[in-house]
């Protein structure tokens, strides 16, 4: 689906976040500005906040940039600069018309993405390539889009496009839909899917009968911990209290019965319907791999199927759960 040449000069990119850091810091437009720096395991960054303009050079940029930074903005008090992929800025779009987050005291930075690494994936094809017992000891990522690992008498080479997180091989706006200063180049951004196939996957599993998906989403949330990981990492969910916390009523039992996972996922699900621009954030939190994208995503469909929605596309839209018309689709009302 993606053509190599459209993988964008990552050092660039880079030079462009440090400069434009820089100059919002030293002219005060910002007391903090928020991106990446390096990880402290190979391949891994973590988010950066940087106050002064001499610690620039701590910021990074590449595939492996995987944090939606948007989810520490309603935490913060002053004026903000803030780092944001193509769907991160979407989730930035819903924070401020949900009123959780002034436009005002934002400065949006910008970078056309290409794309963010999944890293079950990658360990899965390390794990083939290295054999079984050995470990991969050091990564890094070349400027034409590839990883290069090494470690325990073996080295291995995996292009980046081959292991891609799931959200980004269905993205429709890899470019920012809103920003300030766009650090690099347009044409560097991932090539955008073509919405009538952002869904196919969605579309073949709705083909199936209801009890095997019913089995699908059951087998899928009984691997639950309640770590609530996903909650954490959604930007979107920023509830001062979420409904499985509350003692009185209790809406959620601690005997990590299936049941009570359900109530926290479904719950979770519909409380982000209309909302969610998958950008993989709760996927990427979860420890145990749950994936509920089929399920989320067929709610992000059917808003923009049957009411013309797009989550996060419009700082102007009123929140679709906020708006009603006359001739809104009904026919599921008993």
């Amino acid at each position: 689906m993606l053509a190599r040449e459209s993988l964008r000069p990552t050092s660039q990119v880079a030079e462009d976040l440090r400069e434009i850091a820089r100059g919002l810091l030293e002219t005060g437009d910002v007391d903090v500005f928020i991106g990446y720096e390096e990880g402290s395991l190979p391949l891994r960054t973590t988010p950066a906040f940087v106050t002064r303009a001499d610690d620039v050079s701590r910021l990074v940029w590449g595939h492996a940039c995987e944090n939606n930074l948007a989810v520490y903005l309603p935490k913060f008090e002053g004026k903000v600069g803030v780092v944001l992929k193509g769907c991160d800025a979407r989730t930035l779009v819903n924070l401020i018309v949900e009123k959780q987050v002034r436009r005002d005291r934002v400065k949006i930075v910008g970078v056309p993405c290409g794309g963010v690494i999944d890293r079950r994936k990658l360990a899965a094809r390390l794990a083939a390539a290295a054999g079984g017992g050995r470990t991969a000891r050091a990564a890094s990522e070349t400027e034409d889009g590839v990883i290069l690992a090494r470690g325990d008498g073996f080295e291995a080479t995996v292009p980046v496009e081959e292991v891609l997180s799931p959200s980004c091989t269905t993205c429709t706006h890899p470019v920012p839909v809103v920003y300030d200063f766009l650090a690099g180049d347009e044409r560097w951004a991932r090539q955008v899917c073509p919405k009538e196939q952002a869904y196919d996957d969605v579309d073949a599993f709705m083909g199936r009968g209801a009890d095997e998906r019913f089995t699908h989403f059951s087998k899928e949330i009984e691997r639950c911990i309640e770590c609530f990981a996903c909650r954490q990492a959604c930007p979107l969910c920023y509830c001062p209290e979420c409904f499985v916390d509350r003692e009185t009523p209790r809406w959620v039992g601690r005997w990590r019965d299936l049941s009570d996972r359900m109530v926290f996922h479904l719950g979770r699900a519909l409380h982000t319907a209309g909302r969610c621009v998958d950008c993989g954030a709760c996927r990427r939190a979860c420890p145990a791999g749950i994936d509920l994208r089929l399920l989320t995503r067929r709610m992000e469909r059917d808003a923009l199927e049957f009411f013309g929605y797009e989550s996060g596309a419009d700082l102007e839209a009123v929140p679709l759960l906020a708006t009603y018309r006359r001739d809104d689709p009904d026919d599921f009302i008993l």
